[in-house]
């Protein structure tokens, strides 16, 4: 790894549990990565090889032991339940802040609409899916390798206050070290980023917020969007529309809305995105022919959805009305 480059942790648990029936062991331990993100290429500061500790000879089968300030977790004795939560400090945010991200989004579902309805077959329909379409705009430059590095691991179950801590230390030391100056940033799963943000309220001096950056990481950041998108759909009639379009049973359908299954959940939200769009382009060419008023006195598709959306609230949900 490169010196002087922005650079993360993940800290996860990390089990192995023998099936065989004569097993006698098993590992429950703690996993710490680093994770680089260079802007370009060569980004940084070369640090060569280290070699830490031992004779340096590569002929010798021994390695050094690590250190004790590594490898000890110093216990916590104070409990961390009822800590008083800080009151947080965030930025209100408004749909024109996306607007860059759902004007690409409506060009993918505009390229959609195309594919769909083209029956002549002249369009192309290679990046018709939404990884495809939004992967195919990327420029080449943007693939830059971000080194990774796993530390080695704990035997100590990641599932305590002692570990986590102790973890958050080690993450800070590191990327003091890689990086100095910046400030902390560690991704955690949901049962760890709890026990994390308790330990910031806990000691806010050594671990708050403006100490440590504590995030989920990307999976588990969708996971909690797509549960709430179900929650909101929930009683709404989309799973029996999606049973009823034979798109998914009704047991898949249902388990869409606690978003069971991260990949088939997107899918689902993505066909329904699409068909929406279609549907919603029919009404309004459907409203056009049924008009009388010459062509450049009617509404554009988006000042439309805005008009019909004060009728039918829900009618405008994602559409881009922003004045």
């Amino acid at each position: 790894m490169r010196g002087q480059v922005f650079t993360t942790a993940a800290v996860d648990n990390i089990d192995h549990n023998p099936s065989a029936t004569t097993s006698k062991d098993s590992f429950h331990g703690t996993a710490i990565s680093l994770i680089q993100h260079p802007s370009y290429t060569g980004e940084g500061v070369d640090r060569s090889n280290v070699i830490v500790g031992g004779s340096g000879d590569a002929r010798s089968k021994t390695v050094a032991p690590l250190p004790h300030y590594y490898t000890d977790v110093p216990p916590v004795t104070s409990s961390i339940k009822k800590s008083p939560v800080p009151a947080a400090r965030v930025a209100s945010l408004t749909r024109g802040d996306f607007k860059q991200q759902t004007d690409e989004e409506y060009q993918w579902l505009g390229n959609a609409k195309r594919v769909l309805e083209d029956n002549t077959g002249t369009v192309d329909n290679d990046n018709t899916s939404w990884a495809a379409f939004h992967a195919s705009r990327q420029p080449p430059d943007a693939r830059v390798i971000c080194p990774t590095s796993l530390l080695p691991l704990f035997l100590e179950s990641a599932h305590t206050v002692a570990m986590i801590r102790h973890s958050m230390d080690v993450v800070k030391n590191a990327v003091e070290h890689m990086n100095p100056g910046q400030t902390p940033v560690v991704t955690f799963d949901q049962p760890l980023f709890a026990l994390a943000k308790q330990i910031q309220w806990k000691w806010p001096e050594s671990y708050g917020e403006d100490q440590i950056v504590v995030m989920f990481g990307g999976l588990h950041i969708e996971m909690v969007a797509l549960k709430t998108l179900g929650d909101w759909l929930q009683g709404s009639g989309w799973v029996q529309a999606l049973v009823q379009a034979e798109i998914a049973t009704a047991g898949t359908a249902d388990s869409f809305l606690r978003a069971s299954h991260v990949l088939r959940t997107r899918t689902a939200h993505q066909v329904t995105a699409a068909a929406l769009y279609i549907l919603q382009h029919r009404a309004y060419n459907h409203y056009c022919l049924g008009e009388t008023r010459d062509a450049e006195d009617l509404p554009e598709f988006e000042d439309w959805c805005c008009q019909r959306g004060e009728d039918i609230p829900s009618f405008t949900t994602g559409q881009p009305c922003w004045n």
